[in-house]
């Protein structure tokens, strides 16, 4: 586990990945944070997974090949990590506290795409919050934002 860890964090290491890789990292991080709230109620449904890819097309800009190179890269992570750190660690360090408060936008606007709010989602995207260091006023703005969308 120790090892995947580092994996990670020494594949993702600024030193040694172009500006453009570094941003793809950070699109996977982002699309991986999705995922992992679209799961956070045991099922990904359609509609979860259409919102994110919109979100990610929308939010960054990617040609329809790409997304799909971003998604699939993102739900192997998922499906590998042992916590949220990996991702949150590697946004914290990268965007400014406004790319940070679209994130946690982007994460209410899948919990909210199946029109049920699960415990389990409120939970997850509130710890996310903390990780990436959101103040609380501004996690209940992007809440109350995706929840007029």
């Amino acid at each position: 586990m120790l090892k995947n860890i580092q994996k990670f964090f020494s594949k993702n290491s600024s030193k040694t990945l172009s500006e453009e890789e570094q941003q793809q990292r950070l699109q996977v991080a982002t699309a991986a944070l999705l995922f992992e709230i679209a799961r956070a109620d045991l099922h990904i449904s359609d509609i979860e997974k259409e919102k994110i890819s919109a979100a990610l097309t929308r939010h960054f800009n990617l040609s329809h090949e790409l997304l799909g190179q971003i998604i699939q890269q993102a739900e192997m992570e998922v499906e590998q990590a042992i916590s949220l750190h990996q991702f949150t660690k590697l946004i914290h360090d990268n965007y400014s506290l406004d790319e940070k408060k679209e994130i946690i936008y982007l994460l209410w606007m899948v919990a909210y795409s199946d029109e049920e709010l699960d415990m389990y989602e409120e939970s997850l995207i509130r710890r996310i919050a903390d990780l990436l260091y959101i103040p609380h006023q501004d996690f209940i703005k992007a809440k109350l934002r995706a929840q007029k969308k």
